[in-house]
């Protein structure tokens, strides 16, 4: 058998920690983020909806942008886990109207452009509108146009309503 002096223990040691800590250096992912900044919230279409909203609301609501789908509705424990979360924590909704003292939801209104006529789009469009007309939030489609009728959208806000 074998005998091990200290100084040759030592080394071993020293030698088998260091590879060690190369080996986690090697293998170790380094976190990287690959996010950068946008340069604005909205589109033009949806801020140009932004601005007529906001005069037809006339600050009787706050009027929220890009909603987070699940921070509308919500689900159990049990279906969140089963994949009924995750479909509502991906989708947002263009724009909440909420009572500014309570924050409580009033109505919540999508903006329609042409990319909601991609079979894709209607497929997510049919999943929101079941998914708030279960859970009982009044909601409105708004096509988008070169100009809205703010007396129009007044309609069909209070229409949306009742």
């Amino acid at each position: 058998m074998f005998e091990f002096s200290a100084p040759i223990i030592a080394y071993l040691l020293c030698g088998i920690l260091v590879a060690i800590i190369i080996c986690l250096a090697f293998f170790k992912k380094r976190q990287s983020y690959p996010y950068y900044a946008r340069q604005e919230l909205l589109t033009a279409a949806e801020l140009q909806f932004f601005n007529v909203l906001m005069a037809v609301t006339k600050n009787k609501y706050h009027v929220n942008c890009k909603v987070r789908l699940a921070d509308i509705i919500n689900c159990s424990d049990y279906h969140w886990r089963k994949g009924y979360g995750y479909k509502i924590s991906s989708k947002h909704i263009d724009f909440v109207l909420s009572d500014p003292n309570t924050a409580a939801i009033i109505l919540c209104i999508e903006l329609d452009d042409k990319s909601h006529s991609l079979p894709a789009r209607k497929y997510r469009d049919k999943f929101v509108n079941k998914a708030l007309d279960k859970a009982a939030v009044p909601f409105l489609r708004v096509p988008v146009t070169r100009g809205y009728d703010m007396a129009k959208l007044e309609k069909d806000i209070v229409l949306a309503l009742q």
